[in-house]
Protein backbone atom coordinates (compact mmCIF):
# COMPACT_ATOMS: atom_id res chain seq x y z
CA UNK A 1 0.00 0.00 0.00
CA UNK A 2 1.07 3.06 -0.86
CA UNK A 3 -0.20 6.67 0.37
CA UNK A 4 1.06 9.97 -1.00
CA UNK A 5 0.90 13.78 0.29
CA UNK A 6 2.91 16.42 -1.10
CA UNK A 7 5.01 16.14 1.75
CA UNK A 8 5.58 12.28 2.24
CA UNK A 9 5.46 9.03 0.64
CA UNK A 10 4.62 6.06 2.82
CA UNK A 11 4.71 2.59 2.16
CA UNK A 12 3.38 -0.03 4.22
CA UNK A 13 3.88 -3.79 3.74
CA UNK A 14 2.86 -6.93 6.01
CA UNK A 15 5.74 -9.56 6.65
CA UNK A 16 6.13 -12.62 9.14
CA UNK A 17 9.18 -12.86 11.34
CA UNK A 18 11.37 -9.89 9.13
CA UNK A 19 14.86 -9.38 9.96
CA UNK A 20 14.51 -6.02 12.24
CA UNK A 21 17.85 -4.66 11.64
CA UNK A 22 17.73 -1.51 10.04
CA UNK A 23 14.13 -0.33 11.08
CA UNK A 24 14.74 3.86 13.27
CA UNK A 25 11.48 2.60 15.39
CA UNK A 26 10.25 -1.19 16.02
CA UNK A 27 6.90 -1.05 17.72
CA UNK A 28 5.59 -3.95 19.58
CA UNK A 29 3.11 -4.77 22.60
CA UNK A 30 5.01 -5.86 25.89
CA UNK A 31 4.04 -9.39 25.97
CA UNK A 32 5.35 -10.09 22.34
CA UNK A 33 8.12 -12.96 22.31
CA UNK A 34 10.18 -12.31 19.11
CA UNK A 35 11.86 -16.16 19.22
CA UNK A 36 8.47 -16.92 18.48
CA UNK A 37 6.10 -16.39 15.56
CA UNK A 38 5.75 -12.59 14.85
CA UNK A 39 4.54 -10.51 11.93
CA UNK A 40 5.02 -6.75 11.26
CA UNK A 41 3.60 -4.02 9.43
CA UNK A 42 6.73 -2.21 7.71
CA UNK A 43 6.38 1.07 7.11
CA UNK A 44 8.72 3.36 4.95
CA UNK A 45 8.40 6.96 5.03
CA UNK A 46 9.86 8.99 2.38
CA UNK A 47 10.24 12.61 2.79
CA UNK A 48 11.82 15.42 0.28
CA UNK A 49 14.94 16.01 1.04
CA UNK A 50 16.10 13.68 3.66
CA UNK A 51 16.86 10.11 3.96
CA UNK A 52 13.89 7.88 4.09
CA UNK A 53 13.08 6.13 7.95
CA UNK A 54 11.79 2.83 8.41
CA UNK A 55 9.11 1.43 10.64
CA UNK A 56 8.05 -1.91 12.08
CA UNK A 57 5.02 -2.46 14.28
CA UNK A 58 4.91 -5.84 15.24
CA UNK A 59 1.94 -8.14 16.96
CA UNK A 60 1.39 -11.87 16.58
CA UNK A 61 -1.24 -11.37 13.53
CA UNK A 62 -1.45 -8.23 11.44
CA UNK A 63 -4.15 -8.43 8.86
CA UNK A 64 -3.19 -7.90 5.11
CA UNK A 65 -6.25 -6.07 3.96
CA UNK A 66 -6.26 -2.62 2.66
CA UNK A 67 -6.86 -0.17 3.45
CA UNK A 68 -4.73 -0.28 6.52
CA UNK A 69 -3.77 3.53 7.16
CA UNK A 70 -4.74 7.14 6.75
CA UNK A 71 -2.26 10.24 5.74
CA UNK A 72 -3.13 13.19 6.86
CA UNK A 73 -0.58 16.01 6.77
CA UNK A 74 2.34 14.85 8.61
CA UNK A 75 0.71 12.32 10.76
CA UNK A 76 -0.25 8.53 9.67
CA UNK A 77 -2.76 6.62 11.50
CA UNK A 78 -2.64 3.02 10.95
CA UNK A 79 -4.49 0.07 12.89
CA UNK A 80 -2.81 -2.73 14.04
CA UNK A 81 -4.78 -5.49 15.67
CA UNK A 82 -6.40 -4.11 18.82
CA UNK A 83 -4.69 -0.77 18.11
CA UNK A 84 -4.79 2.74 16.09
CA UNK A 85 -1.49 4.06 16.18
CA UNK A 86 -0.59 7.73 15.55
CA UNK A 87 2.77 8.08 13.69
CA UNK A 88 4.31 11.71 13.66
CA UNK A 89 5.94 11.58 10.16
CA UNK A 90 8.55 14.45 11.58
CA UNK A 91 9.94 12.57 13.77
CA UNK A 92 8.69 8.60 12.94
CA UNK A 93 7.59 8.23 16.66
CA UNK A 94 4.42 6.80 17.63
CA UNK A 95 2.78 10.12 19.56
CA UNK A 96 -1.09 7.96 20.14
CA UNK A 97 -1.46 4.66 20.95
CA UNK A 98 -5.17 3.69 21.09
CA UNK A 99 -6.68 0.11 22.69
CA UNK A 100 -9.75 -0.79 20.63
CA UNK A 101 -11.98 -2.93 21.62
CA UNK A 102 -13.48 -5.24 19.04
CA UNK A 103 -14.38 -8.72 17.43
CA UNK A 104 -11.84 -10.51 16.06
CA UNK A 105 -8.82 -7.92 15.16
CA UNK A 106 -9.11 -4.39 13.50
CA UNK A 107 -8.99 -5.11 9.39
CA UNK A 108 -9.43 -1.89 7.42
CA UNK A 109 -9.79 1.79 8.28
CA UNK A 110 -11.55 4.47 6.07
CA UNK A 111 -11.34 8.37 6.93
CA UNK A 112 -14.78 10.09 7.00
CA UNK A 113 -15.41 14.04 8.21
CA UNK A 114 -14.10 14.19 11.82
CA UNK A 115 -13.00 10.64 12.43
CA UNK A 116 -12.41 7.28 10.61
CA UNK A 117 -14.98 4.28 10.05
CA UNK A 118 -12.84 1.04 10.81
CA UNK A 119 -13.46 -2.62 10.08
CA UNK A 120 -12.89 -5.40 12.05
CA UNK A 121 -13.81 -8.96 11.59
CA UNK A 122 -16.68 -8.74 13.60
CA UNK A 123 -17.99 -5.08 13.67
CA UNK A 124 -17.41 -2.00 12.12
CA UNK A 125 -16.69 1.17 14.38
CA UNK A 126 -16.43 4.96 14.07
CA UNK A 127 -13.73 6.88 15.78
CA UNK A 128 -13.29 10.29 16.11
CA UNK A 129 -10.74 12.68 14.77
CA UNK A 130 -9.07 12.30 18.33
CA UNK A 131 -9.27 9.01 18.13
CA UNK A 132 -12.60 8.34 20.78
CA UNK A 133 -14.90 6.05 19.84
CA UNK A 134 -18.41 7.04 19.22
CA UNK A 135 -19.82 4.05 18.35
CA UNK A 136 -19.85 0.19 17.18
CA UNK A 137 -21.70 -2.24 15.06
CA UNK A 138 -22.07 -5.96 14.84
CA UNK A 139 -24.12 -7.45 12.43
CA UNK A 140 -25.13 -11.67 12.93
CA UNK A 141 -22.27 -12.87 11.63
CA UNK A 142 -18.47 -11.73 10.87
CA UNK A 143 -18.27 -8.76 8.32
CA UNK A 144 -16.90 -10.44 5.47
CA UNK A 145 -17.83 -12.89 2.24
CA UNK A 146 -17.24 -16.37 1.63
CA UNK A 147 -16.75 -15.00 -2.08
CA UNK A 148 -13.54 -12.78 -1.29
CA UNK A 149 -16.40 -9.91 -2.72
CA UNK A 150 -16.04 -6.51 -0.74
CA UNK A 151 -17.99 -6.31 2.54
CA UNK A 152 -17.78 -2.82 3.50
CA UNK A 153 -17.93 0.38 2.02
CA UNK A 154 -18.93 4.00 1.90
CA UNK A 155 -21.51 5.17 -0.30
CA UNK A 156 -23.09 8.95 -0.13
CA UNK A 157 -22.94 9.12 2.77
CA UNK A 158 -23.47 5.65 4.34
CA UNK A 159 -21.95 2.63 5.33
CA UNK A 160 -22.67 -0.85 3.77
CA UNK A 161 -21.82 -3.84 5.47
CA UNK A 162 -22.66 -7.54 4.11
CA UNK A 163 -21.82 -10.49 6.90
CA UNK A 164 -20.96 -14.02 6.12
CA UNK A 165 -24.25 -15.17 6.66
CA UNK A 166 -25.59 -12.89 3.98
CA UNK A 167 -26.91 -9.94 5.51
CA UNK A 168 -26.26 -6.55 4.02
CA UNK A 169 -27.11 -3.49 6.39
CA UNK A 170 -26.65 -0.26 5.62
CA UNK A 171 -26.02 2.40 8.79
CA UNK A 172 -25.69 6.40 8.78
CA UNK A 173 -22.67 8.26 9.72
CA UNK A 174 -24.25 8.24 13.51
CA UNK A 175 -24.18 4.38 13.52
CA UNK A 176 -27.72 4.11 12.77
CA UNK A 177 -28.84 1.17 11.35
CA UNK A 178 -31.22 2.45 8.15
CA UNK A 179 -32.22 -1.07 6.50
CA UNK A 180 -30.88 -4.68 6.70
CA UNK A 181 -31.51 -7.51 4.12
CA UNK A 182 -30.79 -11.03 3.66
CA UNK A 183 -29.12 -10.60 -0.29
CA UNK A 184 -27.88 -14.46 0.15
CA UNK A 185 -28.57 -17.35 2.21
CA UNK A 186 -25.41 -18.55 4.38
CA UNK A 187 -22.77 -20.95 3.17
CA UNK A 188 -23.55 -24.48 4.46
Amino acid sequence: MVLMNNQYTVSISVEARPPLEGYTVVYMPDDLDLSGYYSARLIRIESRGERPRFLALLELITSYARPCAVLENNILTVIQSHKILRINLRTGLVDQCVDCENMGGLEQIYPIENGYIIKSEGDVIRYDSELNRVWHFCGRDIIALPTGEKAIWIEEGYIHCRDWAGWHYILNMEGHLISEEQEKSPPS
